[in-house]
């Protein structure tokens, strides 16, 4: 939808964790017109800008969570810091949900919407959909391989927050901690959103689209975003490589 005003600061945090129906929630807020963060669409905006927003996402995890292997001596996250990443977004959701409590204390003047769905089957998902991916003790070499070449921070950042919020080391461990660390992060906040068009915009205070709720990033919505950052990561690997290719030659 066409902007209709000037967006950010974040006016709502979307606390709920990754593979928690956070892309139809971000397809809600847009058609409400709250311009919402969510780590897939990082996939599509400009490669600049998506590397900045990575750098800067990692850097938060190693303030967060300074214990993680790899990572680089940093401070937490203050407002203004946070301001580099989502100060231009009315909504955070997805992999900056990682940080609500943070972000609860930087925008204290932001609603907070918590999503919360069934431990098994969220954990299913997040297993195939994002573990998997990310810390495949098969895959982590060759994902380190590419991103060297392509110069990008998203797979050491998500690594980073995985192994952080999981307290974890590897992949393993996240296993084994993660029904730990899904109910410790629900005990700290409120369940206050049910699904739907109507308790969303009675809290936002907005009336009801009459449009269907957005119903996106199933397996196979996620299956087709994740091959087409794949194939995206590979073209600008190919790039980089033929450039350095023709300058030897």
């Amino acid at each position: 939808m066409v902007p209709t005003r000037k967006h950010g600061p974040p006016s709502i945090i979307h606390a709920g964790l990754m593979r928690m129906g956070t892309l139809s929630m971000a397809r809600a807020y847009d058609i409400l017109d709250f311009r919402a963060h969510h780590g897939l669409d990082m996939a599509i905006m400009g490669r600049k800008e998506a590397k900045r927003q990575w750098a800067m996402i990692e850097r938060a995890a190693e303030g967060t969570w300074p214990n993680v292997p790899g990572t680089r001596p940093a401070q937490r996250f203050k407002r203004e810091d946070w301001d580099f990443v989502f100060g231009e977004y009315d909504v955070v959701t997805d992999v900056g949900a990682t940080f609500a409590h943070q972000l609860v204390e930087a925008y204290p003047e932001a609603r907070v919407v918590i999503v919360q769905r069934d431990y098994d089957k969220w954990w299913a998902s997040f297993q195939v959909q994002v573990l998997d991916t990310l810390m495949h003790p098969l895959a982590q070499p060759i994902l380190s391989f590419l991103m060297t070449i392509h110069g990008g921070r998203a797979v050491k950042a998500m690594q980073k927050i995985l192994m952080g919020s999981f307290d974890a080391k590897d992949g393993k461990g996240i296993r084994a901690n993660s029904r730990k660390t899904y109910f410790a992060y629900y005990d700290r906040i409120r369940k206050i959103l049910e699904e739907g068009w109507e308790p969303l915009c009675a809290f936002l205070g907005k009336d009801v689209p009459d449009v269907p709720f957005p119903n996106v990033n199933d397996k196979v919505e996620h299956e087709a975003r994740k091959l087409m950052e794949f194939k995206e990561l590979l073209r600008e690997c190919f790039a980089v490589l033929k450039s350095w290719l023709l300058d030897l030659w």
